[in-house]
């Protein structure tokens, strides 16, 4: 009896957060990502050897925009979530996420310094699946985790071309990048 009064206060903690993760998860907009989006987690319990990210600007370079009229016909662009199961880029989206997280490692700074933090960062491939451009929406906190979440999705990039049958000219993504230290 005892354990169980025990494990009562963990549990009714445990609600409450989920609670409070979809109540401020209600409040992102569908219009941009039809689907709750899901997190992708870097968990090291021992450091690696890796080089720090090159010190650039936080955000990429975006190809400037073409006027309305010099648009080619058919001209369509998508955004949506890295982790959207089940739409209709399910298998193009995990060639991504594959090769992203064989890339992606925890900054060496924010690994001796022991800074966690989540970071959102939205990227736009063209249809020949070069990177278009990219940048923090959502920051972590922390530059250094911010710059490690850009520099994985720039030596990510070039992807795969868009499918054809995508019938699209860009693609937004929208990934987040968590970083948690193990115990």
């Amino acid at each position: 009896m005892t354990a169980k009064k025990f494990l009562i206060p963990f549990i009714l903690a445990s609600l409450a957060g989920h609670a409070l993760v979809i109540a401020l998860t209600a409040r992102i907009d569908m219009r941009d990502s039809p689907r709750p989006e899901k997190v992708m987690n870097v968990e090291l319990k021992a450091p690696m050897e890796i080089e720090p990210p090159p010190s650039s600007s936080r955000s990429g370079q975006t190809a400037p925009a073409a006027p309305a009229e010099a648009e080619p016909r058919g001209y369509r662009e998508d955004t949506i979530a890295l982790q959207n199961p089940g739409g209709p880029y399910e298998s193009y989206l995990l060639q991504i996420r594959r090769k992203i997280e064989g890339l992606w490692s925890y900054p060496a700074q924010a690994l001796s310094e022991k800074r966690e933090g989540s970071a959102v960062i939205r990227f736009t491939i063209d249809a020949g699946g070069a990177l278009a451009g990219y940048y923090v929406t959502s920051t972590s906190g922390s530059l250094v985790l911010d710059e490690g979440a850009l520099a994985v999705i720039r030596a990510a990039s070039p992807f795969e071309p868009l499918p054809g049958a995508f019938n699209l000219s860009r693609l937004h993504v929208t990934a987040t990048f968590r970083y948690r230290m193990g115990n």
